[in-house]
């Protein structure tokens, strides 16, 4: 198991979810910035119950986040990389394609998007540093979407497609492809110090020496901020409520018992001043009897208010209401049957309705009582008189028989009885009084109550009054709308008062007894204690926050303790760090130019950091800046990648993102040499800039006749980056690439006219000049033989025997070779008068072809060394 493996399970099992988040953002980032110290700060705080005013959520260290193990029954294998879009501005048609086993040269110069296709790779193998976020094409308008590309990839011996976008979890098996750059170095060498720490333990010693201090840093700034001073509550009686509420005050005293403590009622205010009084008073007997009288008085007040508002109640609307709708009901059968009556004869308008039914109960009355007095009505007899018109009623008996049964039916019964109970009810509200009888007495009794409870008997005696004459009025009308705005009664209010008054009464009546007198005064000092502390109650609140959060701060400190790292860190460490794991660093270290830099084994722990130290030439000196130079913590970096994955038994690809520093002219050829010697066990690839780099890389290639290799380069064309390439730009490629490249460019050539045109002859010109120099390129490479090299930092004094022994028709040929070019190539001006023809497409392929000759020719008769 890795320990970035062993890491996540352990952050898995025991850390709290900030701190996973933080091993997070130590293995996805070089370093930690100060906003990522006061997110780890905030996402604490809220897991330890803090309010934070953010809405950011920890992302924890996950198993998306780390390289799978790539050992070697797991082996993959980068067989291609191609489909960017939105990357930079790289628009190359041609996939970037590597060795399955061998080396991958990928060079690009500043600018040409050898740094697009590094970021990218970094991304899809989850390196550990993955640099800045990848960027769509800025100088276009618009978000062009996100950055994507595709991979092929040799999985256990079988092709598979990936898919790869940013933002999206990378898939696993592209994991397993390990990547080297510049940032490696800091994971491996701890800064200031000269010591290595196996790779994957960085993230403790990071979490121990950096995230704990500066969150701790955070912590206590926050802590030393808050004002936890209790001077506030100083000053108490510790034998009253008070002063025992706030014994041991702290973030656990009860904060409701303090609320009910510093908040009086109106009533308890009303009892200090009562108790005040009542404490002074010389005759409390004579103000116990005038406080009760008056009390009665009140009461009496609020019991008349009381019956006042019987009819003001929903319950007695209701049964108005009620009446009403009764009696409407009964008057609408009345005149249903008056319809009918009436649809029986001829009768005058108005016959069965309420003012005729009136005319006719009169006249049955008349007749009944006087005129024919114990007679019924009206009566059966041929000489009966009508009483209205003291006429013979004759025919019109029968009529009026018919009128009287028409007043003695159901309906019309029904009808006036409803009529006389709405009627009743009427006249019983019309005839009640509803004043409640206030006048000054009341007023003076009222005294010290609130001017709002005086004003508002005044307001409601208005009410009462206009309410009653609103229920009649819409009663009669039918009509119940712009009903008056229900009041509150004040009848609550007054009995209210009353039992203070009563309740000031008897503390009077006790305050005559002296006995019963010090309770009193005990009681008043323990309310104006109150009274003293509802001033401050809201300052002693805050306070309790206060002590509350920086209690809740302070046990964030249980989190901040190293202790648990540094045990899992020395765990961890005893099994990586060891005789073998050494013996490999020391091997690498030696092959890359720093063998003179030790290791020994040397178990030491310090605030979660587990390492050996490197023993150096200077070991009085304590910074590793001091002491070594970039080149060579470069070197020592790249061999402590190159030993752990030894060790580990990785199988698969490896990427190395410039692994030579720019300045380390010493160690340039010796990194050379140790990644094609790596190249020969795995599929190893080199991505670079330095050219000086690349030809030491070159040249060790060439050596070795039987490495796989394929080279590219990354150039511009058109307005896009990154196009792939085949092969090393002209300026960096061999002659015999060179070779290639001009029997291409001549093959463009054909067909060839009788005349050339003015551009052909352009091109022909341009042709001679790159033969010239090849030529240039033959001398160099076969002639000198790597005794001198440009851009080397030696002089091969070793390769001297390799150019002694050139033939001087050898050296001719060459140089007649070069002056024929130096005659044709547009780089000179030619004479105006001397119009000599350039050579024809066959004398062109003739001079290629003897580039190749040139170099033959030197290398065969060559002198042989003399054996010893």
């Amino acid at each position: 198991m890795s320990i970035l493996k062993e890491v996540l399970l352990w952050s898995e099992k025991d850390f709290s979810p900030w701190l996973k988040d933080a091993a997070r953002r130590l293995l996805l980032n070089e370093r930690l910035d100060a906003q990522d110290y006061r997110d780890l700060y905030t996402l604490m705080k809220r897991d330890k119950g803090l309010e934070v005013d953010s809405e950011l959520q920890a992302i924890p260290l996950s198993i998306d986040h780390i390289p799978v193990d790539g050992d070697a029954a797991h082996s993959v294998i980068l067989k291609s990389m191609g489909n960017m879009e939105n990357v930079n501005k790289i628009s190359s048609p041609n996939p970037l394609t590597f060795c399955e086993k061998g080396l991958s040269i990928i060079y690009g110069g500043n600018g040409a998007g050898k740094s697009g296709y590094a970021r990218v790779l970094k991304h899809a193998c989850r390196a550990r540093d993955r640099g800045a976020a990848i960027l769509h094409d800025v100088t276009r308008e618009g978000n062009s979407g996100l950055p994507q590309a595709k991979f092929i990839a040799l999985v256990n011996g079988k092709d598979i497609e990936f898919n790869w976008s940013s933002g999206s979890v990378p898939a696993a098996e592209l994991s397993g492809i390990s990547v080297f750059d510049t940032s490696c170095a800091s994971a491996y060498l701890i800064e200031g110090e000269a010591a290595y720490l196996p790779r994957g333990l960085d993230i403790i010693e990071d979490l121990a020496n950096k995230v704990l201090p500066e969150v701790s840093r955070l912590l206590a700034n926050e802590m030393d901020g808050i004002d936890i001073s209790q001077d506030l509550i100083k000053g108490f009686d510790v034998s009253k409520p008070i002063g025992q509420a706030l014994r041991n005050f702290g973030d656990k005293t009860d904060r409701k018992k303090l609320v009910e403590l510093g908040v009086l009622s109106e009533d308890e205010k009303a009892r200090i001043e009562a108790l005040e009084l009542a404490v002074a008073e010389p005759d409390p007997i004579l103000r116990y009897q005038a406080l009760k009288n008056s009390a009665s008085h009140i009461k009496n007040l609020a019991k008349t208010i009381q019956d006042k508002e019987r009819y003001t109640t929903k319950k007695a609307l209701d049964k108005l209401k009620s009446l009403v709708e009764e009696a409407s009901k009964a008057q609408l059968g009345v005149e249903a049957a008056a319809k009918a009556l009436r649809a029986e004869d001829v009768l005058l308008p108005g016959t069965g309705e309420n003012v005729w039914k009136e005319l006719f109960l009169s006249a049955r009355k008349y007749a009944t009582k006087v005129a024919y007095a114990g007679a019924e009505f009206p009566g059966d007899s041929d000489d009966a008189i009508c009483v209205l018109c003291q006429q013979p009623l004759d025919a019109a008996l029968e009529r009026m028989q018919r009128f009287d049964k028409f007043i003695n039916e159901n309906a019309t019964k029904v009808a006036t009885e409803k009529q006389d109970v709405l009627e009743k009810a009427l006249d019983t509200i019309e005839r009640s009084s509803l004043d409640f009888g206030l006048n000054d007495a009341h007023f003076v009794e009222l005294e010290g109550a609130s001017d709002a409870l005086v004003q508002s008997l005044r307001v409601y005696q208005s009410y009462l009054d206009g309410y009653q004459a609103w229920m009649l009025g819409a009663a009669k009308k039918q009509d119940w709308s712009d009903m008056p705005e229900l009041l509150d009664s004040p009848v609550v209010a007054l009995r209210s008062v009353a039992a203070l008054k009563l309740w000031t009464a008897r503390v009077y009546k006790k305050a005559s007894d002296p006995d019963r007198v010090k309770l009193l005064a005990s009681e008043l000092d323990d309310l104006k204690d109150r009274q003293r502390f509802s001033q401050i109650l809201k300052s002693v609140l805050d306070l309790l926050d206060r002590l509350s959060i920086h209690s809740k701060l302070n046990g964030c400190k249980a989190d901040l303790n190293p202790r648990s790292l540094s045990a899992k860190s020395k765990e961890i460490a005893g099994k990586v760090i060891t005789e073998t794991l050494r013996k490999a660093l020391d091997d690498e270290f030696k092959k890359l130019g720093v063998g003179h830099i030790k290791t020994k084994l040397k178990d030491r722990v310090d605030r979660g950091s587990v390492k050996f130290t490197l023993l150096l030439d200077l070991p009085a000196a304590r910074k590793i800046e001091q002491v070594l130079s970039e080149g060579e913590q470069r070197a020592i970096a790249l061999g402590a990648f190159l030993a752990e994955l030894k060790i580990a038994n990785h199988g698969g690809g490896i990427i190395f993102d410039d692994p030579v520093s720019s300045l380390d002219h010493v160690r340039r050829r010796k990194v050379a040499h140790r990644l094609v010697e790596e190249a020969a066990l795995r599929q190893v690839i080199v991505l670079t800039h330095d050219i000086s780099f690349l030809s030491e890389l070159i040249d060790t290639v060439n050596a070795d006749e039987n490495l796989a290799h394929v080279v590219h380069h990354l150039e511009w064309v058109g307005d896009g980056a990154g196009h792939v390439k085949k092969g090393l730009p002209w300026d960096k490629a061999g002659y015999k690439e060179r070779v290639k490249l001009l029997e291409a460019k001549a093959k463009l050539l054909a067909p060839w006219p009788i005349y050339p045109s003015d551009d052909l002859v352009s091109q022909v010109r341009q042709i001679y000049s790159d033969i010239r120099a090849t030529v240039e390129k033959v001398v160099e490479d076969v002639v000198l033989n790597g005794v001198v090299t440009r851009f080397s930092d030696m002089v091969g004094v070793g390769n001297l025997h390799k150019i002694t022994g050139l033939r001087k028709q050898d050296a001719d040929d060459i140089v007649d070779l070069w002056k024929k070019c130096h005659r044709i190539t547009g780089a000179h001006h030619q004479p105006v008068n001397k119009d000599a023809p350039v050579p024809d497409l066959d004398e062109i392929n003739t001079d290629i072809q003897s580039i190749l000759s040139l170099a033959t020719n030197v290398t065969a008769h060559r002198a042989k060394p003399t054996g010893n």
